[in-house]
């Protein structure tokens, strides 16, 4: 029977996963070192605001990996041995496969720009980036926001929430002029 591994556990990763197993019998393993199983990315936001829990952004139950033979594994991939279809873990465990999905999704683009290293400077993409901006906006009064897109839109009405001032950078001459109308 064919090994298929999938590394990430978002909606790519996962989404992957279900298709095939509804098209195959195959072994399927699922790796994260993000979050052992799979939640809803875009309710971070919410989570950070208090209008859920965390338990509450996943969207299937518990008994939905082992009733669809989908194996999970909260470990994070050190190299891939592509030759010998190895993967090499953390945790010092390998993994054989015969298929090899990689779904490791995007992450925030920093530009090298003085200060981006310091303590308070981060993206929310991961479940981590949530728990770090839990921690380190306690306290805080005024926050910075390079960016307009959806996620700094987002982080700024998430920090809005905690009545934390906002300033947000963007580089375009008219926020959001390629979305929004003129007026708005």
């Amino acid at each position: 029977m064919k090994h298929v591994v999938i590394i990430g556990n978002g909606i790519s990763g996962i989404t992957a996963a279900r298709n095939i197993r509804k098209r195959s019998n195959f072994k399927i393993t699922v790796i994260s070192s993000e979050s052992p199983y799979f939640f809803s990315r875009t309710a971070l936001m919410y989570i950070y605001m208090g209008h859920m829990k965390f338990d509450h952004t996943k969207p299937y139950e518990d008994n939905f990996w082992s009733k669809n033979k989908i194996e999970l594994v909260f470990d994070h991939v050190e190299q891939i041995e592509t030759g010998s279809k190895v993967l090499h873990m953390r945790s010092e465990k390998s993994i054989q496969y015969d298929i090899l999905v990689i779904a490791v999704g995007s992450k925030p683009a920093f530009f090298n720009w003085p200060g981006q290293e310091l303590t308070g400077v981060q993206g929310l993409y991961s479940l981590q980036d949530l728990q770090r901006m839990e921690e380190q906006t306690k306290g805080v009064k005024h926050a910075v926001i390079v960016g307009g897109g959806l996620i700094g839109i987002e982080m700024a009405e998430m920090l809005r929430s905690r009545n934390i001032e906002v300033t947000m950078l963007v580089r375009e001459k008219e926020f959001w002029s390629n979305v929004l109308p003129r007026d708005g």
